[in-house]
Formats: structure tokens, C-alpha cells, sequence
């Protein structure tokens, strides 16, 4: 009796061990899927927002760019976007309101079929929607393809430059003609952008030195942002004359930085930044060691 009872004793003993080793096992796999799941749950976003996918032939569209960082900071962004040249034609880019403050490459219409840009946002973005920039398109023929985001890079700001993980959705979109049947647009139908008639913001450049910089010469930076239309470009005047309708010096169209004429910094240096729509606005910096 005592035998059996221990033979009995042992298989309950087996038993619970293989139970545990299964339930152990279980957990370990649970863990390891949940470890998984919350990284892609934790990967910033990069996505395209549009009105409509359905596009009647010749009607023109637009496409956000927007990131959702999933409670990241992210300061700088790279990337590439491609779309089908042969079914849509790029017209314009739009930056008037992006979290991006300063290009490094400004998104611009330099091919037929891709769009380059890379930026930096000092201080960091986090949050959802963040506009990067818009494309408006205009459809040529009926087909389908997609606009995919490629070669893209995203940083993290924690001071060290660490990449972040990143997911991407493309956008795919269909092209018909819709005249055989009761149209969504009208194919006569364009894309107006809202009508701009503020300056840029108002900023202020700063004159700066690195001895590791330019030769150790003087440089100014200066970054503004324009919330409907865009920045089109900057202009720089430095000249002795206090007045800014001087004819003497004329406005050079420059980039930040920008290595200073007069580096005894005697001169008033006037910085005007032009949006897309033409409106203008001018900062002042006095000289630092002006002329007795």
C-alpha cells in the first residue's frame, strides 16, 4: 500500500512539475511578444494625410507629410519622398507650418519623380500630427500607384544623436476618369492655397565666433517661420548707413549661417526674411563697434 501510494505520490509530483514547466514556458513566451508588441507600439510614425484617394484625371491634391512620435522627442529628420512621375505630377511644396525650424535641405521641386528634405527642430517635437511639409499633385492619367517614404532617419533629442525606431505608411491612390459617371470634383478643380498677406514671424539673429568655424571669422544665424505660405528666402544688407533705403549696399540672398562682409562689425546688418506670398519681414542689428 505504502508502494502505491508513493507511486501515486511521484506522478503528482511529475505532473506538477511538467504543468509548471509549460505555465513557465508560457509566461516567457508572453513576455517576449509583449516585449515586441510594445516596441512597435513605441515606434514613432511617419504617415500621409490627404483628402481623398479616389482622384479624378487633372484634379489636383494634397498630401501632408505628419509624424506622431509616440512620446518621443525627436529634433532632426531625414528622408525621401518617391512618387510615380507618369501619373502625377508634383506642383508645389508647402512648409508654411512644420515643426521643422531650420533646413538643412529644404523640401523643394528639384525632380520629377522625388522630393529630398532633411531638418532640425531645435528643442525637440513630441506629439501627434506634426506637420513635416505638404505636397500639392495634380493627376495625369488613370492608374494606380502609391507615394512611399524611403531612406528615412529620425533622431532622438537626448543630446546624442540615438535613432529612432520608425514605422512608415505609405499612401496608395487611385486615378480615374470620372466624367462617365457623377464626379467627386469637378476636373477643373485646383487647390488654392489659403490667401497669405502676414509678414514671417519676427526673430532675431545673432552674430556668432567659433575658432573652429569659418576661419574664426564673425557669422550671423537667424531662423524665422512663416505659418501660411512658407519661407521663400533671406536677405541680407550690412552698410554704415542707419538708413535701410540706402542705394549704396544692395541685399545679397543668403543662408544661415552666413559669413559676415564687415568683420570689425562696425556696420548695421539688416536681415529680411521674404515668404512665398512676398510679404517681408526686417530685423535690425546695430553695430557692436560703431564708428565715433
Amino acid at each position: 500500500m505504502k508502494i502505491e501510494n508513493n507511486q501515486n505520490l511521484k506522478k503528482i509530483n511529475s505532473n506538477k512539475r511538467r504543468f509548471l514547466s509549460t505555465v513557465f514556458c508560457f509566461l516567457f513566451l508572453f513576455s517576449i511578444f509583449y516585449f515586441l508588441d510594445s516596441s512597435i507600439a513605441k515606434a514613432a510614425e511617419l504617415r500621409f494625410v490627404t483628402q481623398t484617394q479616389e482622384i479624378n484625371i487633372g484634379q489636383q491634391f494634397q498630401v501632408d507629410l505628419v509624424i506622431d512620435t509616440e512620446q518621443k522627442s525627436i529634433n532632426a529628420f531625414e528622408g525621401k519622398i518617391v512618387f510615380p512621375s507618369n501619373l502625377i505630377e508634383i506642383k508645389e511644396v508647402r512648409d508654411g507650418n512644420s515643426i521643422v525650424n531650420f533646413w538643412i535641405e529644404r523640401p523643394s521641386i528639384n525632380s520629377k519623380s522625388y522630393i529630398l528634405y532633411s531638418g532640425i527642430t531645435p528643442g525637440g517635437f513630441s506629439g501627434q500630427n506634426g506637420l513635416i511639409f505638404s505636397l500639392v499633385f495634380e493627376s495625369l492619367k488613370e492608374g494606380q500607384g502609391a507615394i512611399e517614404i524611403q531612406n528615412t532617419k529620425l533622431l532622438l533629442n537626448d543630446g546624442l544623436g540615438t535613432e529612432s525606431s520608425l514605422t512608415v505608411k505609405n499612401l496608395e491612390f487611385r486615378i480615374q476618369d470620372l466624367e462617365t459617371t457623377e464626379p467627386l470634383y469637378p476636373k477643373s478643380y485646383i487647390l488654392y492655397p489659403p490667401k497669405d498677406t502676414d509678414p514671417p514671424d519676427s526673430f532675431t539673429p545673432k552674430i556668432a565666433n567659433d575658432p573652429t568655424l569659418f576661419d574664426g571669422k564673425h557669422f550671423l544665424v537667424f531662423a524665422t517661420q512663416d505659418k501660411i505660405s512658407g519661407i521663400d528666402r533671406y536677405e541680407i544688407k550690412e552698410t554704415r548707413n542707419k538708413k535701410i533705403g540706402a542705394w549704396i549696399t544692395r541685399w545679397r540672398v543668403a543662408e544661415s549661417p552666413y559669413i559676415l562682409q564687415d568683420q570689425d562689425l562696425r556696420s548695421y546688418i539688416f536681415v529680411k526674411a521674404v515668404d512665398n506670398a512676398g510679404n517681408e519681414r526686417i530685423e535690425i542689428i546695430v553695430p557692436q563697434n560703431p564708428l565715433r
